[in-house]
């Protein structure tokens, strides 16, 4: 079965929302590459309706722009924009990890060490690892720090950067021994905040997080 195809039982919004935005992630729409809701509604054989309410959402995301003109095109990074993304992930998941450091209970502490375990099985294995693998786990990584912050203001930032995180971890994984290094660095993470040394979690996650920025500056250039 095409991924992209669009399957009757599900509402139509949500089938074209999610395949917009994987065709998006998966480079088949590129990056400054314009689209049209008449040639999408063509494609998946649906109104212009759900199109345009698909549309809406990925441009809230940040995934699709659409100008002054009413034209829309595919989100395209900018140096600038990812060191405002980055900047913000910064001060937010830096003190995402000083409150959970503080504030999580032991099992959630567990949790979040469970999904350090279940990527460095997957980074020990003898085959290269599937990349969207473990992308989703360094995401839930992150994901369940900020969750255990207990903080809904700082959770709200951060779930409005959330679809352009994604986007800019599946360039920022690229490199060699790039996985490793992710890893490494969240163990060392987790690792202050199992010992409940919140200055140092927060410091070291504010440190991850500039490591990445300029990663991605380099691939960028």
């Amino acid at each position: 079965m095409n991924i992209y195809s669009v399957e009757k039982p599900m509402p139509y919004y949500d089938q074209l929302y999610n395949s917009i935005k994987q065709m998006i992630i998966e480079g088949v729409f590129q990056p400054g590459e314009r689209i049209y809701e008449a040639q999408l509604a063509r494609e998946f054989n649906v109104s212009r309706s759900p199109v345009r309410e698909a549309v809406r959402a990925l441009e809230k995301e940040g995934l699709l722009i659409i100008d002054e003109k009413s034209r829309i095109t595919v989100y395209k990074p900018t140096m600038k924009d990812v060191e405002d993304i980055y900047q913000c992930r910064m001060v937010l998941e830096s003190l995402a990890a000083k409150l959970t450091t503080t504030l999580a209970t032991n099992q959630e502490l567990s949790e979040i060490e469970s999904t350090l375990s279940e990527t460095r099985k997957l980074l020990e294995q003898g085959e290269e690892p599937n990349k969207e693998t473990i992308i989703s786990l360094n995401s839930r990584f992150h994901d369940l720090i900020v969750q255990y912050s207990r903080n809904s203001r700082l959770q709200k930032q951060l779930q409005d950067l959330r679809s352009l995180t994604y986007y800019y971890m599946l360039i920022n994984i690229q490199g060699e021994n790039r996985k490793w290094d992710i890893f490494n660095e969240h163990q060392v993470i987790f690792d202050c905040m199992k010992q409940r040394d919140a200055e140092k979690a927060g410091s070291v996650m504010a440190n991850h997080i500039s490591n990445d920025l300029n990663h991605l500056k380099e691939l960028l250039k």
